[in-house]
């Protein structure tokens, strides 16, 4: 006796069936890619012309950053995939709202450019300790790579975690530098 080895893709087989697949799939397409460097992965060999001023940015909550494309002078759409995160206007401008990471999609004629942008923000602007006392400070949007320092480090300590102790009365600054943006907070000790 012949068995059929053609197996149709609706029937049930195992614990999940094809249709589960394809709506995972679905699902990684549309929510997660976007915000993924897959999606932001361009050609390697795209001429100098075909490109945007700026590919990868961070932003700090509040900043303002004008994305163009570079030598078009053709009439250009923008648009963003989280206004929430940042938002762009006719003019290019891009606005970052709260922490997250968004693509700016800049559409000429049939081509689309993407520049991925990444809003940080410090967990505390203030902080008020006693003597003793420790806080973690946190940059939002970012797993590493921020270089904590104190502007006085016989009132305050951070270590390179935000990790921030309080020495001695008075106050201080610490700063985080991430990709070349400055985030502070105020520390007093009492």
């Amino acid at each position: 006796m012949k068995t059929n080895k053609c197996l149709s893709l609706f029937q049930y087989h195992g614990p999940f069936s094809i249709i589960f697949y394809m709506a995972l799939f679905a699902l990684l397409w549309y929510l997660i890619i976007p915000h993924t460097s897959v999606y932001y992965r361009n050609d390697f060999f795209d001429p100098y012309f075909h490109k945007l001023n700026n590919e990868d940015v961070t932003l700090i909550k509040g900043e303002v950053f004008k994305v163009y494309p570079v030598g078009i002078n053709k009439r250009v759409y923008y648009s963003s995939t989280d206004f929430k995160v940042a938002d762009v206007n006719i003019f290019g401008n891009v606005i970052a709202y709260r922490p997250g990471t968004t693509f700016i999609k800049v559409k000429v004629e049939d081509e689309v450019f993407k520049c991925r942008v990444r809003v940080i923000s410090i967990s505390h602007k203030n902080l008020e300790l006693n003597i003793g006392e420790t806080y973690k400070l946190k940059v939002y949007n970012l797993w590493f790579g921020v270089s904590w320092s104190s502007s006085n480090k016989a009132v305050v300590k951070v270590n390179r975690f935000g990790k921030v102790t309080a020495v001695s009365k008075g106050s201080a600054t610490v700063y985080g530098e991430v990709r070349g943006k400055v985030l502070s907070c105020k520390v007093k000790v009492e």
